[in-house]
């Protein structure tokens, strides 16, 4: 993954991959029989994270509930996840020939997460958990673009400005209309 970010796809080669790893390249070719399919598996193994299972935990919340837990669920991501996402942009900006399959699967989660917050603020609307201001479709894209845009402060900044509870409260401010309340949208700090 270090190589593939720093370098990019083409200019990695096998030999540094095995050198890097401490092994011989014939060990790397016996477990991926091309590059690609030594960067795929790097790209798999590093979207596992990106699927969120939260069906569970949903059942028992309420729609309000469940929106304050993804947008928290988003950032804490965000901060644990810096450096897999820091390499899933390089990939994007430097390989256009492996970029498609990627940019594909980073764009169907991005749509199931999208598609989610619009389904759970038009069900918080029409309950009168949540400001009935604009469309769902509007308000969750303005609720990605905040969310985005605080990904993209994170990378470049890490942990400095970066206030998690704060954005939460805001967040809550802008959706809601009310402040945050004890024992929600607390967050842990970072391992």
């Amino acid at each position: 993954m270090r190589l593939f970010a720093m370098r990019g796809f083409h200019e990695t080669s096998m030999s540094e991959v095995a050198r890097s790893a401490g092994v011989s390249k014939a060990l790397i070719f016996w477990h991926f029989k091309t590059k690609e399919e030594l960067f795929m598996a790097v790209l798999n193994r590093l979207l596992e994270p990106y699927f969120i299972d939260f069906t569970e935990e949903a059942g028992a919340l309420d729609e309000k509930s469940q929106l304050l837990r993804l947008i928290e669920l988003y950032l804490l991501f965000v901060r644990d996840n810096a450096s897999s996402i820091r390499f899933f942009v390089a990939q994007l900006l430097h390989d256009e020939k492996l970029s498609d399959g990627l940019t594909n699967q980073v764009l169907e989660l991005y749509e199931g997460y999208r598609n989610l917050l619009v389904d759970l603020i038009g069900r918080a609307q029409e309950k009168r958990l949540c400001k009935n201001d604009f469309p769902p479709e509007a308000a969750a894209s303005f609720l990605l673009s905040m969310l985005n845009g605080l990904l993209i402060g994170f990378l470049f900044t890490g942990d400095k400005g970066f206030d998690l509870k704060g954005a939460i409260a805001m967040l809550r401010n802008w959706l809601f209309g009310d402040g945050p309340q004890q024992g929600s949208g607390d967050i842990p700090p970072s391992p």
